[in-house]
């Protein structure tokens, strides 16, 4: 049974489950390095502009009612430039689904699994996605339900078990070695991560009653933002800029530094299962999104039909050769933060929505002339 129906209390937790962990543990080193101890500054910022991101996508969304952005794009731009926006889209939200499983490929590799084949770990992944997904975006929701829960208890618990360990004095100075510049650059990592919100520019057309779905998605975004200030102070306040600037997974040091009487120890393996667990629903996530998109794009009405064939393109991207430099640093901030964030994932939907604003203006206005 295929389950196409969601709440708005669903978007909160998908936010929630598919965000935190990914963007915790691949932003804070890019801040800490370029925004130094005001990193926390930058991760504000960012957060901010993803709420900006989320804010605009979910109300777009409710001026069109049951429609996905393939849909009210070509309404919105014309058939023809429609279609040419709704295909970008796509083609970044399937580039994406196979980067993000590059990137689970080389996590688990450096972690705990540093002999077994990479395409072991690609194929068991892939598996449980396809099931999950082929029961369809109210599963994937169900599922973020009861995740997300755990994954904002393996965050917090790991930064409330250090808090002993925590040295303010590392705050300082504030905004004296970075500048303004320096801050926000280091938050459009921050920001593109949780750019990813514009998934809701499709997942939004399945829920049934929307009268808070915009409060549900901003809040959402907003919680998974402040779950990374509160890791980028974790990991400042413990080692301060000059060590963790140094790791790729700073967070993940700070879990691993955790002993309590030598009883409670080694938590880094939860953080690890946690994080598994928020691939996973963003996998299926993306996945679903760009199987729905596709098939409405270029007219087949069963979407399960092309959820194989993009799993398949997914999985050979992931299986390409890449080192974590490049696949977690070059290719977001090379190419994500300077382009992806200013056009798809800010700058076509305010372009959208204002102009979703003003046709509405002038087909009130002729209304009223009649």
């Amino acid at each position: 049974m295929i389950d196409m129906t969601l709440t708005s209390r669903q978007i909160f937790w998908m936010m929630i489950s598919m965000q935190i962990i990914m963007t915790l543990l691949l932003t804070t080193a890019p801040a800490f390095q370029t925004a130094k101890q005001d990193a926390w500054i930058s991760a504000l910022i960012g957060t901010g502009i993803g709420c900006g991101i989320a804010y605009v996508c979910a109300k777009l969304n409710l001026m069109f009612p049951g429609k996905t952005l393939i849909e009210y794009s070509r309404v919105l731009v014309g058939k023809w430039l429609g279609g040419l926006v709704a295909s970008l889209y796509l083609i970044f939200w399937i580039s994406l689904f196979g980067l993000i499983l590059q990137q689970f490929k080389m996590f688990i590799l450096a972690t705990i699994l540093p002999f077994t084949p990479p395409y072991i770990i690609v194929l068991l992944l892939i598996g449980v996605v396809l099931y999950l997904t082929l029961h369809g975006v109210g599963a994937i929701a169900r599922c973020c339900e009861v995740m997300g829960p755990i994954i904002v208890f393996g965050v917090l618990a790991p930064v409330l078990f250090a808090i002993n360990r925590v040295d303010f004095d590392q705050l300082l100075p504030v905004f004296v070695d970075s500048g303004a510049f320096a801050i926000f650059k280091g938050a459009l990592p921050t920001a593109t991560f949780l750019g990813d919100c514009i998934l809701m520019t499709v997942l939004l057309s399945f829920v049934g009653t929307k009268r808070k779905v915009v409060r549900h998605a901003v809040i959402g975004v907003l919680v998974s933002g402040m779950f990374t200030v509160l890791s980028v102070f974790a990991c400042l306040l413990i080692f301060g800029y000059h060590v963790t600037q140094g790791y790729p997974y700073p967070f993940l040091i700070v879990v691993r530094s955790i002993s309590l009487s030598g009883v409670i120890e080694n938590l880094d393996a939860f953080l690890i299962a946690v994080w598994i667990m928020s691939v996973f629903v963003k996998l299926a996530l993306y996945l679903f999104v760009s199987s729905y998109g596709t098939a409405q794009l270029i007219g087949i009405k069963s979407w399960v039909k092309l959820v194989w064939p993009i799993a398949a393109i997914g999985t050979i991207m992931a299986l390409i050769p890449l080192n974590y430099v490049e696949s977690s640093i070059i290719i977001p901030t090379k190419l994500f933060v300077p382009y992806t964030l200013p056009t798809l994932m800010s700058g076509l939907p305010l372009a959208m929505f204002i102009i979703a604003i003003i046709r509405r203006k002038k087909t009130g206005a002729a209304s009223a002339g009649k």
